[in-house]
């Protein structure tokens, strides 16, 4: 029989008492302790059920047997969903005066409403100072647990962590601070919890990381004395639970509870027990087998309806949890899973991994932390989700299976376009991105083309110079032409003579003119791409160079400037090099920590907008403001400081695009689960309707905001009727025969037309009566419209990177050019249609002009989901993949080229040649 006194010396979850005979000490109990008795602050950022708690409990009692007073703030406890920053600092305070027992020293509500013209930050900052250092004579460490907790909050908890570091930082004038320290434990990473990566705000890098690792077998000898009653060797018996286990702590304990558990299991008993005898004395197995069988019984077999508290499933949450980074994690793990040495980095999906628990540090690479992971997360779990996941797995392995040779494997036309589509938004594998590219070079006929910045600049130039050369050529033809004629009239006769000449002459000095023109185009397109070339191929601490890059493109952009004359029309300029040259090399140099650049206007401006992907941004018709979506299923209004006016939760599962009604007095969402709401600015919501089964990928308002077009993912697309006041959605029209999913659906800004774009990568254009007018003959990947009525165009982009300019009311292709960038995924004009916008796999968002010549390139550290155009043109708002939103401005090439003079202004040594150039 079980010995009842015995039967509780195993806990599985939770934290142990302080006098818990089954507590495992490990050296991180007095790295801990002695770290923050020293007034060290320390963090312990772990995966899940690894000791954490238990940890802080023993570490308290410790500090405070040696007089030191601590208290325990878990601020899961506070709460994190709705709470506003004036009730989670509050709730900060509230506990911090129960720890310390301050109720009788100060009325804590009285004192907090007394400063409320101060930040909430600010109060909880002189609380500590004036309240808690000035009435705790003692040495003072503050537990934060649960840390991870402030990533769910509805506000960054920055502040919160500067506070920390400013207690630190205090030190150096007020010697009080000497007295307080604090310990951070959680489930993060550093650089998760801290969104702004300013050294002097983040406290991580003035405190010390308490590494919490698993039992080994000297320290989980406490663990031996359960074993005692049920195993003649319990020593044995401890070796082969750890080896399963890998010393993780809640697996070693519940390992060991349920060997208690089943040791006195009859033998032959048709439970399938492991057969032991009664008692302690000849086991019929071995502790190896006895203790591999308990393992496969009740852990391993049917494991999820076993994972009793769960640990398994919050292991596989993690490891499968859909973000951009998913197929990249996976391949990680299935490479180190086949024992592939993999070094290590600080890289997210290496990171996601050991948060998870399921892989650990060991020695120089990273492994499975324990056979029971190994087991159940195996490789064909692994290649199982993978497969559900690329829509081109099938031609993936037998492509690897032949050492990437079988050409025939590679994707082509729709299926490649589909792929992009699907890749934009993913961190990929090396061979998923291999693949791909593989696939793209096929496609242009095996062209050798290298994607690298200064080849790309190098072969568009040649393109552009080329393009210039046949002008200069087509001008000197006419410039012949004019003078054989001007010959041929000269021997006609004295009567008409004279008129003849001033013909003649007039057009050979048109043809002269236009041949000088070209000319001048060659040479300061040139010169624009010489100093492109110059600053791109330099690392970024060459700052001389920089600076000579940027005295030949002010030289080729002032040359520019006196050709055009300040001409409006982007597609009427001869060159545009010298814009790119400029706006690329002043990004290079505000990035230079070398060069102080107070003298360079901010260019772009960055905020975390959403916790993962921002799905779509828009801009509100009056400029005021922008509207955001994610995946995290928020919609949120800010202005264009980036300060937030209001947010809500839509309750759509997520939410893949938004738009402004024309009048900007309401918006609409598109939700993953089939859904289309109006609201308003507020979040409150006007109406809702079901519009299609399953996903809604696009919706597209009318001109005059009288229709509402949604599309989705069951190959359906319609046209809703919307009232005046948007509280009644009705007569829907239906646009039927698409191919798979329906990825965009867009109005014409007359509202007489309206295209859809589906899955197999067709272009549809259909009347405001829902008749199909055309079906474009070629393939694309995005589409975007022309804001001007009276051009009528829009634009379209394939996967090999061509542009194309289409006619709406003849619906033909009026103008293509090559953009040698095959990563193109979406295309928009500017408002006042004269530029366009491209976005690319590769972080990239470039602008042309109507002409094909390119005007600008801005990089960003994320995958770049979507850009929206300001109504001015005057920026462009750029969604991330890990749910930042940029901010970026638009110059043209006068303030370029005044912003350029102006940055040399804090160079003196350049004052001599900038003078001449700037004047």
């Amino acid at each position: 029989m079980n010995d009842p006194a015995k039967s509780s010396y195993y806990q599985v979850g939770g934290s142990l008492t302080n006098n818990a005979p089954n507590y495992v000490k490990r050296q991180a109990d007095d790295d801990f302790y002695n770290g923050l008795k020293a007034g060290e602050f320390c963090y312990v950022l772990n995966s899940r059920q690894m000791g954490k708690s238990s940890l802080q409990v023993r570490t308290i009692q410790r500090l405070r047997e040696e007089g030191i007073a601590c208290a325990a703030i878990d601020i899961s406890e506070i709460g994190n969903r709705g709470v506003t920053p004036e009730q989670w600092y509050a709730g900060l305070l509230r506990i911090l005066e129960n720890n310390f027992n301050l109720s009788d020293t100060v009325n804590v509500r009285t004192w907090w409403r007394d400063r409320n013209f101060l930040a909430p930050v600010q109060r909880l900052s002189e609380f500590i100072e004036t309240v808690l250092l000035a009435n705790i004579s003692s040495n003072i460490v503050i537990f934060i647990d649960e840390i991870d907790s402030i990533l769910a909050l509805d506000f960054p908890a920055d502040d919160f962590l500067a506070l920390i570091r400013s207690c630190y930082n205090k030190r150096a004038n007020n010697s009080e601070f000497d007295r307080l320290t604090w310990a951070l434990l959680g489930v993060a990473s550093p650089a998760d919890l801290c969104r702004d990566r300013n050294s002097s705000s983040t406290p991580f890098n003035i405190g010390r990381a308490i590494e919490l690792t698993g039992f080994d077998e000297t320290e989980a000898q406490p663990l031996a004395a359960g074993l005692v009653a049920i195993a003649g060797s319990p020593q044995e018996v401890l070796r082969e639970v750890l080896y399963w286990t890998g010393g993780q702590p809640f697996l070693t304990q519940k390992l060991c509870k349920l060997l208690f558990e089943n040791a006195l299991t009859p033998a032959g008993a048709s439970t399938g027990a492991p057969p032991l005898q009664m008692g302690k004395q000849d086991n019929i197995l071995s502790a190896k087998e006895w203790v591999e069988k308990v393992v496969r019984w009740k852990i391993l077999e049917n494991w999820e309806a076993q994972d009793v508290p769960e640990h398994l499933s919050t292991i596989r949450d993690r490891l499968f949890k859909e973000n951009q980074r998913i197929v990249r994690r996976l391949g990680l793990y299935k490479q180190i899973l086949q024992q592939v040495e993999i070094p290590i980095d600080r890289t997210p999906e290496q990171m996601e991994l050991r948060l998870s628990g399921l892989i650990l540090k060991r020695g120089n690479y990273l492994k499975v932390s324990n056979p029971i992971y190994q087991e159940v997360f195996n490789i064909n779990v692994v290649e199982k989700e993978l497969d559900t996941l690329p829509p081109y797995s099938d031609f993936l392995k037998i492509w690897l299976s032949s050492n990437c040779q079988d050409d025939s494997q590679l994707l082509q036309g729709e299926d490649l376009q589909s792929a992009l589509v699907w890749a934009a938004d993913k961190s990929l594998r090396n061979e998923d991105f291999q693949f791909l590219t593989a696939s793209q070079k096929m496609t242009l006929n095996d062209q050798k083309l290298v994607l690298n910045d200064q080849n790309q600049l190098l072969a568009a130039t040649k393109q552009e110079t080329q393009k210039a050369l046949a002008d200069a050529a087509k001008a000197e033809a006419e410039t012949r032409l004019a003078r054989q004629k001007a010959k041929h009239w000269i021997g006609i006769g004295s009567a008409v003579l004279a008129a003849s000449l001033v013909g003649a002459i007039g057009f050979s000095t048109l043809a002269y003119q236009r041949f000088q023109l070209a000319q001048a185009s060659i040479e300061i397109e040139q010169n624009g791409s010489d100093a492109l070339l110059l600053a791109v191929s330099q690392k970024n601490d060459n700052t001389q160079a920089l600076l000579e890059a940027l005295l030949r493109a002010i030289a080729s952009g002032k040359r520019l400037k006196n050709l055009v004359k300040n001409e409006a029309n982007l597609a009427e300029y001869p060159a545009t090099r010298p814009l790119l040259a400029l706006q690329v090399i002043l990004d290079k140099l505000s990035e230079n920590p070398q060069i102080k650049v107070a003298s360079l206007p901010p260019k772009k401006m960055a905020w975390q907008a959403h916790s993962g992907a921002v799905t779509s941004v828009s801009f509100s018709p009056d400029r005021q403001f922008l509207a955001t979506a994610g995946v995290d299923d928020r919609i949120r209004i800010w202005n264009l400081s980036g300060q937030k006016i209001s947010e809500w939760k839509a309750l759509q599962q997520s939410v893949n695009m938004l738009s402004f009604s024309p009048d900007g007095k309401y918006l609409a969402t598109a939700g993953r689960n089939g859904s289309v709401k109006l609201w308003n600015r507020s979040g409150k919501k006007i109406s809702e309707f079901q519009a299609i089964q399953g996903s809604v990928t696009s919706i597209s308002f009318s001109p005059e905001g009288k229709y509402l077009a949604a599309a989705g993912i069951d190959s359906s697309a319609a046209i809703w009727q919307v009232t005046k006041q948007a509280k009644t959605i009705s007569s829907r029209v239906a646009l039927p025969g698409h191919n798979g999913l329906v990825r965009s659906v867009n109005f014409s800004p007359t509202g007489n037309f309206l295209t859809t774009l589906d899955g197999k990568s067709t272009v549809r254009v259909w009347n405001s009566s829902g008749n199909l007018e055309k079906t474009l003959p070629m393939q694309v990947i995005a589409i975007g419209f022309s804001p001007d009525r009276q051009q009528q165009q829009f634009a379209t982009v394939t996967s090999n990177g061509s542009i194309g300019l289409w006619d709406l009311s003849a619906k033909n292709l009026v103008n293509e050019f090559q953009t040698l960038h095959l990563d193109a995924k979406s295309i928009s004009f500017s408002p006042d249609g004269e530029r366009l916008a491209t976005v690319g796999i590769d972080k990239t968002v470039r602008l042309w002009n109507l002409a094909g010549r390119q005007l600008a390139q801005f990089e960003f550290a994320e995958n770049v989901v979507s850009a929206n155009w300001s109504r001015d043109g005057k920026q462009i708002a750029v969604a991330g993949s890990n749910g930042t939103l940029w901010l970026r401005q638009i110059e043209g090439l006068e303030e370029l080229l005044r912003q350029s003079c102006n940055f040399f202004t804090s160079q003196p040594e350049y004052a001599t040649r900038i003078s001449t150039l700037c004047n």
